[in-house]
């Protein structure tokens, strides 16, 4: 289960090896498989399992097993099972860019890693299974291995990631699959970024509260309207949505703590009434407050 904070604040690895794979399980009918959120590491989404629809920045994209999805530093990014009839399996690979680069100035550095840690370059997104081209078919492979290497941590594991990560980046450099950023959309994509931090600021300090619709569209001075659609269109969830998201989330660490009763988690987390949780509570985990609260004390 994913923590509610959109931004995540735990370390990736360790400060010798700033890396780490994540991952992630979700039965079926399980509909958020990644909560909206962003990091200052790179990530890449690999889907071992099933279909999905995640959302990087305003941008969706909706990918299948074998496919892969490349998020860069400080991009808001989500994941939804939009058909709900099977599960989905994926792995998580987070990682600083800077781990790739030389001690010295080289021309490594100046052509290639340096312009994608300063963002005037960008690794192409998303990369597709069903394409014919050869080149993507071997940047999956890469990530596929990088995959299998770290679960089995033979020795000197740690060498062969870095060589994994860098073939991939050379790779798609010669593949021409790079995107140059343009500066003017990426100072507008920048402040419509920060604006959506503003708000799912503000859900995070006052979730416990009663928020309404017109509280969060004056956190960024938008109208109702167009505020529905502005954070729908950076987060792929409704503004409601994700508020009662965080919401369950809190309860649900609650009812695992196991010194909660349902009554006590929805109180704690915002809700004045039991039945309007459990609405809530089941969308999310697909299970009712009571449920879940029972499936963690048999563990206990």
């Amino acid at each position: 289960m994913y923590e509610h904070r959109y931004r995540e604040r735990k370390r990736h690895g360790e400060p010798d090896l700033p890396l780490y794979l994540y991952k992630v399980e979700h039965p079926a009918h399980v509909r958020t498989i990644l909560p909206v959120h962003w990091h200052n590491e790179m990530e890449i989404i690999y889907l071992r399992e099933g279909a999905a629809r995640f959302q990087i920045e305003s941008r969706p994209y909706v990918i299948h097993e074998g496919e892969a999805l490349i998020v860069h530093p400080g991009e808001l990014h989500s994941g939804v099972n939009d058909t709900g009839d099977s599960p989905v399996c994926y792995y998580s690979i987070v990682f600083k860019l800077s781990w790739l680069s030389s001690h010295h100035t080289d021309r490594i550095q100046n052509l290639y890693l340096g312009p994608l840690i300063q963002g005037t370059t960008r690794l192409p997104p998303y990369l597709s299974a069903s394409q014919e081209s050869m080149t993507e078919t071997t940047l999956l492979d890469y990530i596929r291995r990088f995959i299998t290497t770290y679960e089995h941590r033979l020795t000197a594991y740690e060498m062969i990631l870095k060589g994994l990560l860098t073939l991939l980046v050379a790779e798609i450099y010669q593949a021409d699959l790079i995107e140059h950023t343009d500066v003017p959309d990426k100072h507008r994509d920048m402040e419509e970024n920060e604006q959506v931090k503003k708000v799912l600021g503000y859900m995070e300090e006052h979730f416990r509260e009663k928020v309404q619709l017109d509280h969060l569209a004056a956190v960024v001075s938008l109208s109702r309207s167009h505020f529905c659609t502005f954070f729908k269109r950076h987060t792929g969830m409704r503004p409601m949505e994700y508020l009662n998201y965080i919401r369950v989330n809190q309860a649900a660490d609650l009812l695992r703590d196991g010194s909660y009763n349902v009554l006590e988690a929805a109180l704690e987390s915002g809700y004045q009434h039991v039945s309007y949780f459990t609405k809530w509570f089941k969308q999310f985990m697909s299970m009712t407050p009571s449920e879940y609260r029972e499936m963690y004390q048999a563990d206990l």
